[in-house]
């Protein structure tokens, strides 16, 4: 497995803390596979890619379930039940991603033996290379489904914000999601 290095140092190597962290929402957006990556590589390896409004859909699908099914006024019982719907969500966006890196990690090990190996040469060229592919093609595979999951969470957490704060839901907007972070929310005051 390839090691992180210390930024500016040859020798100190990076203590991956995320592969231990408890699952949160800030670990699984640090852990989310950028969109820009996602594209590339189903594009690459001919995979489907997922609707892009999935997490819109999701969110969608969330709050009605929240209207229906949680009753509405604050309390400790409404807290716990908005939180069992979106911690086991976190914790396995959370795992897809950690499931991703590895594999990422593990295909970028079997890059650099095919290179060492070309440079050097060899008679295992054929098998490194059958190797390589394989691991490409898991770590893209599990690029996606970390992609998807982490979609699916940030859709059930928009809808548990909403709900936790006591605004009626409203589809996402972006115009006004824009205005909100650049002029604060004091649009409704006005």
């Amino acid at each position: 497995m390839a090691r992180d290095r210390l930024a500016g140092t040859g020798n100190v190597i990076r203590f991956p803390i995320e592969e231990r962290a408890r699952p949160t929402l800030g670990l699984m957006r640090e852990l989310a596979p950028d969109v820009r990556a996602v594209e590339l590589t189903t594009e690459a390896f001919d995979l489907p890619l997922p609707p892009a409004d999935l997490r819109h859909r999701v969110d969608g699908e969330a709050a009605e379930y929240i209207v229906n099914n949680i009753d509405a006024r604050p309390s400790d019982a409404r807290d716990a039940t908005l939180r069992s719907m979106l911690d086991p969500l976190v914790a396995e966006a959370v795992r897809a991603s950690r499931a991703w890196r590895r594999a990422a990690t593990t295909a970028a090990d079997a890059r650099q033996r095919m290179a060492q190996a070309r440079t050097e040469g060899g008679y295992w060229m054929a098998a490194l290379e059958t190797r390589l592919n394989e691991a490409e093609r898991e770590a893209a595979g599990l690029l996606l489904e970390a992609h998807v999951r982490n979609e699916e969470t940030e859709g059930v957490a928009r809808a548990v914000r909403q709900a936790r704060s006591g605004q009626a839901w409203a589809p996402f907007d972006i115009r006004s999601e824009a205005e909100a972070l650049f002029f604060g929310d004091d649009r409704t005051s006005a």
